[in-house]
């Protein structure tokens, strides 16, 4: 009994630990030369953390802190433009509800000093069939803030 819930357990930790770490893979941690470089891009990471939140739980209040006041988004076969913050979220809200999220993930990403990127796959449940997209949002640092310039649904 024993040995075979010790089993279990290790199971279970391999299992967490590798799921865990897909998700953090697709930032890549380096050192930087001062507490204040490093905590800029700490915020950066938290702020692409806050928009997958939004995504994976069709959320669109997560999302929305984050928007500048123009964004671009191009949604394939939807709309395409720039547009306000309102209509931006409203643009997103439809998306979710169109597109209920079964699974959001980051896959890379990619980051300057005055710049960031990251793309994901967006699992989506539709007539009973999962689909998936690629979303990829651009960040810009504005006055000590990472806010979205882009959104890409692919």
């Amino acid at each position: 009994m024993n040995k075979r819930f010790f089993l279990s357990i290790l199971l279970f930790l391999f299992v967490w630990s590798s799921s865990s770490y897909s998700q953090y893979g697709w930032w890549k941690d380096k050192k930087y030369k001062s507490k204040e470089q490093q905590q800029k891009f700490d915020n950066c990471k938290y702020t692409f953390l806050g928009i997958s939140d939004g995504f994976m739980y069709s959320n669109v209040n997560y999302i929305t802190p984050y928007f500048q006041n123009e964004v671009y988004i191009s949604v394939k076969n939807g709309d395409k433009g720039y547009y306000n913050r309102e209509q931006a979220l409203y643009i997103i809200e439809d998306f979710l509800t169109n597109y209920p999220p079964d699974s959001f993930k980051w896959k890379n990403s990619y980051r300057s000093e005055s710049y960031a990127f990251a793309s994901g796959k967006y699992i989506y449940k539709k007539n009973g069939y999962l689909n998936k997209y690629l979303i990829s949002i651009s960040l810009k640092y504005i006055n000590e803030l990472w806010l979205i310039d882009q959104i890409i649904v692919n």
